[in-house]
């Protein structure tokens, strides 16, 4: 999940913190390092280069619906994007017909940072909220809060994206992508999911 974390060059991490809609009181329910797809690599050729819509734009969150007593295996997620894409997620008779994800646009501006006085804007930050009125993309099976009593829904998986086509989403980009113990999503609660990259000389 953290390959690449190393480099010289650049490094990225996510938290999720989830957010009661009556209190107001936060809690960090994860704060990891991300893993740099292949694909992240030509997004930054096509932003330095100018092509049209090389932007980060979206954030994926993919799930699984199971009961706390079964066993869950986190998917095996490699730096090659298409050998688990989120299309293949939902597909009834597949091997993850019980996956789903959804495909969160950004909710702010991304913002900018310095990691030290030798630095002034490069660290980027991408945030988006996911509320209980968000609804599942693609093909994804049927989403179950936590306040289900039967098989229920738990959030394993994030994946930032830039959307080359805005008409089509098969045309996404994913720059990073990262597996976390899984957490279930209670609708008292809306969650925010903000992405760093920081960039090294």
């Amino acid at each position: 999940m953290s390959e690449l974390l190393n480099t010289k060059t650049f490094k990225g991490f996510f938290k999720i913190w989830k957010t009661h809609k009556d209190t107001g009181v936060t809690e960090l329910v994860v704060d990891q390092p991300n893993k740099i797809l292949y694909q992240g690599a030509d997004l930054l050729a096509y932003a330095l280069g100018g092509i049209k819509y090389a932007k980060i734009s979206h954030v994926y969150v993919g799930f699984s619906n199971y009961d706390d007593e079964e066993a869950f295996d986190l998917p095996i997620i490699d730096k090659n994007y298409n050998t688990l894409p989120f299309s293949s997620y939902g597909v009834e008779g597949g091997d993850y017909e019980d996956y789903g994800y959804f495909r969160l646009p950004l909710s702010y501006t991304p913002t900018f940072q310095n990691s030290s006085t030798d630095y002034e804007h490069n660290t980027v930050i991408f945030t988006t909220i996911m509320s209980f009125d968000a609804s599942p993309s693609g093909q994804s099976a049927e989403f179950q809060f936590a306040d289900n009593p039967t098989t229920q829904s738990h959030l394993f998986e994030v994946g930032l994206a830039a959307a080359l086509d805005p008409t089509t989403t098969t045309k996404d980009q994913f720059f990073s992508r990262a597996t976390f113990t899984p957490i279930m999503f209670d609708p008292s609660y809306n969650l925010t999911i903000s992405w760093g990259i920081q960039f090294l000389s």
